[in-house]
This record gives C-alpha cells, structure tokens and sequence, in this order.
C-alpha cells in the first residue's frame, strides 16, 4: 500500500499520506471521507500522526486508527471525531 491509495471501508474512504522525516523515519496520518446525498463529506487529519521506521508501517498504523474513528462513527451517529 502507499499513500496515494485509498482504502474502502464500510461505505468509507480511507485516505493515508505519508512522508519521509528528516531523521529517515516516516509519519503517516489519514483522512477519512464519504459520499453523502448533499455531496463528499471529509473528515481531514482524522488519525494523529504515526512514526514508524518505514513507509508501510507508518501508514498501517494510521489506517488501524482511521478504522477504529470510523467504526465509532458507525456505532454512535451522533459523535463526531474529537
């Protein structure tokens, strides 16, 4: 997976970005998006920020926590992210 990929997820897209830091290590955080009656509703910077030692560490991370924040929307409508 990289970071220009979106993943699926129960009606949701999960969007990662990584980047490289300036120790070698790379951060990745994700957005998180759907499509509604009254157009693309878009949750930015939903997850912190993941640093791990390689690209697909630092984005697993991040897409663990935007499926958690989205399964939380799903259990409970009426809370937004946080």
């Amino acid at each position: 997976m990289d970071s220009s990929s979106k993943i699926h997820y129960k009606g949701w897209e999960i969007v990662p970005l990584a980047v490289p830091t300036t120790d070698g290590k790379w951060s990745a955080s994700c957005d998180i998006e759907r499509a509604t009656v009254e157009g693309l509703e878009v949750f930015e910077g939903s997850t912190m920020q993941f640093v791990r030692d390689d690209e697909e560490g630092a984005i697993a991370a991040a897409c663990e926590e935007a499926v958690r924040q989205i399964d939380n929307i799903i259990a409970n409508p009426l809370v937004r992210l946080a």
